[in-house]
């Protein structure tokens, strides 16, 4: 067994009490991360961590109506490790302030037991960023009943991340840009929203009702088998399903409903979103009915066209604090209840593993 090099916290009680139990437990890892971003802020958009501060007040009435609960979690963590709620409110909200200037790299896929070779369903994806984020990083199990109990992997001061519930559903995240937003609901308290759906249904209700703020991609599967894809922007959303039996994404928008509204940046960003696509296309095509874990795995750590390559490196032609890396590799098992990260980099074959116990 691979020792994980994240600290493993558990969550209970109260909406305030989980947020205090994590503030308190995370507090260097949270001074990281806004010491990362405050550097990204300031790099990518001469904003201060002030001016983020200010900017990210305007969600608060979103988040608020969306769900009340993410308010008092936010203002818990704020407690526990000492912060003002503002810093709390702002990492949760980093992608809205640098969605013009930077999008996280990720490839995800979802495969289903009709093309697995062990009957399972596998949810996975890279998460593309800078390696300094690597720090920030944290496993929690969050119990909130009624609401499922959730596993997953989160930035510190973060109140969500890639996960499974105990519902049996899992959630992986694809960053996407427009180069512009609104005032609404962040991509972050979104996907908690999905996290905490317990159904399929519901994780497209949890995008379908919310005054959006900008853009994102989930691919989302349960248990039972199904996986779907929810591509959305301010304006609209589309839902794929895996009727081929596995469903892919990568940064560009591909939805038939918003190719042709939006202006896409995250193309231009990361051109290599085209060729990852298609990489990973053709991976999952000329392996049906022989996925399975070390597949995933293999996967995931494919270096064609690298360094900008499905496992990505840090690219020495991009300026110091734009290099982008794999920093970690989520590979979730959502019919038994397994999800595994890796410490880095997944070619260096690095993954340990997590229970959820998940409803049948």
């Amino acid at each position: 067994m691979i020792q994980s090099r994240y600290p493993f916290l558990r969550l209970t009680g109260t909406p305030k009490e989980r947020g205090r139990t994590y503030g308190n437990f995370c507090q260097q890892q949270i001074e990281t991360s806004i010491s990362n971003y405050a550097t990204m802020f300031q790099n990518y958009n001469n904003i201060t961590w002030e001016g983020a501060r200010k900017i990210a007040l305007g969600f608060f009435p979103f988040i608020q109506a969306y769900s009340p609960k993410l308010i008092e979690e936010m203002e818990g963590i704020a407690e526990g490790c000492g912060k003002d709620f503002e810093d709390i409110l702002t990492l949760n909200s980093r992608s809205e302030i640098v969605l013009d200037r930077q999008v996280d790299g990720c490839t995800a896929f979802g495969v289903t037991p009709s093309i697995s070779s062990d009957g399972k369903t596998y949810l996975c994806q890279n998460w593309d960023w800078i390696r300094q984020q690597s720090d920030s990083l944290v496993v929690i199990s969050l119990e909130q009943h009624p609401d499922p109990t959730i596993l997953m992997i989160a930035e510190a001061g973060m109140i969500s991340g890639k996960g499974i519930n105990s519902a049996g559903l899992g959630v992986g995240f694809n960053a996407l840009t427009t180069g512009h937003g609104k005032m609404g609901v962040p991509v972050h308290i979104l996907l908690r929203g999905l996290l905490d759906s317990p159904a399929l249904a519901d994780a497209v209700q949890a995008i379908a009702v919310a005054e959006r703020s900008s853009s994102a991609n989930f691919i989302v599967g349960n248990s039972e088998g199904e996986i779907i894809d929810i591509e959305f922007s301010p304006e609209d959303f589309w839902v794929f399903y895996a009727e081929r039996g596995w469903l892919t994404h990568t940064n560009h928008f591909t939805a038939p409903n918003l190719i042709n509204k939006v202006e896409d940046k995250g193309k231009t960003m990361l051109p290599d979103t085209f060729q990852r696509l298609g990489r990973i296309n053709m991976l999952l095509s000329n392996h049906e009915g022989q996925i399975d874990f070390e597949h995933c795995a293999a996967f995931l750590s494919d270096h064609k066209n690298f360094p900008d390559s499905i496992c990505r490196h840090e690219d020495p032609r991009d300026s110091q604090g734009k290099q982008l890396a794999s920093v970690y590799s989520t590979i979730m098992n959502l019919t038994d209840g397994i999800i595994w990260f890796s410490n880095s980099n997944p070619c260096l074959g690095n993954f340990s593993s997590y229970t959820s116990k998940t409803k049948k």
